[in-house]
């Protein structure tokens, strides 16, 4: 059974769910960054609120626009992790599916069932982009190769919530050994359903 087939067999029934999930993460991805903005650039109460609190900063720091600067950093640091997680929990929900175990929308926010999870997901992200940039200094195909190396290690990480970050990407090179070709004819098959997408306005995504 080729994974296409494996993946609209599972599915089945379960579509409402899969929407769901991804208009939630749309949600979480889109409106923290549309707020951050509104703070920054807009015109209002809030705004003005936001403008407040960085001129209070600028009286404690030499340069007068460091203040704002920290609060802008600072935000994006924020929306930065807050969309990592909030992707890992995606990963669970779909994982839940593929298995056929009890799924809940709780999964998409798994990333926060605890601070110490929550750090485990934050590094294994960190990590694997980390390791795939380094490799890719070297030349890049060693960059490409490693990201299909590592491509498993969120789900393991799923899998298994004890693991620690280098333990789901050890076991994420296991995996993939032999396999990264085979994760990259179906993405290769994906392809045309991409552009797609892109006529569609994103319709053809559900």
């Amino acid at each position: 059974m080729s994974a296409k087939i494996f993946a609209w067999n599972t599915m089945k029934d379960k579509w409402g769910y899969g929407v769901g999930v991804s208009l939630l993460f749309f949600l979480l991805t889109i409106v923290p960054g549309a707020l951050q903005e509104i703070l920054t650039y807009g015109d209002n109460s809030i705004s003005n609120a936001f403008w407040n609190v960085a001129v209070l900063l600028m009286a404690f720091l030499p340069n007068p626009y460091l203040g704002a600067l920290a609060i802008f950093a600072a935000c994006s640091i924020v929306l930065g992790l807050v969309a990592w997680a909030t992707t890992f929990g995606v990963a669970a929900c779909f994982f839940d599916i593929a298995n056929n175990t009890p799924h809940s929308y709780k999964r998409l926010f798994t990333a926060f069932r605890s601070a110490i999870y929550f750090v485990k997901v934050i590094l294994i992200e960190f990590l694997v982009n980390l390791f795939t940039a380094l490799w890719s200094l070297l030349l890049i195909v060693p960059g490409i190769m490693k990201y299909y190396s590592y491509s498993m290690a969120e789900l393991f990480l799923v899998d298994h919530p004890e693991y620690t970050p280098i333990q789901a990407i050890d076991e994420s090179k296991k995996m993939m050994q032999g396999h990264r070709m085979e994760l990259f004819r179906l993405q290769v098959e994906f392809l045309p359903w991409f552009l797609l997408v892109i006529v569609t306005l994103g319709i053809a995504a559900l």
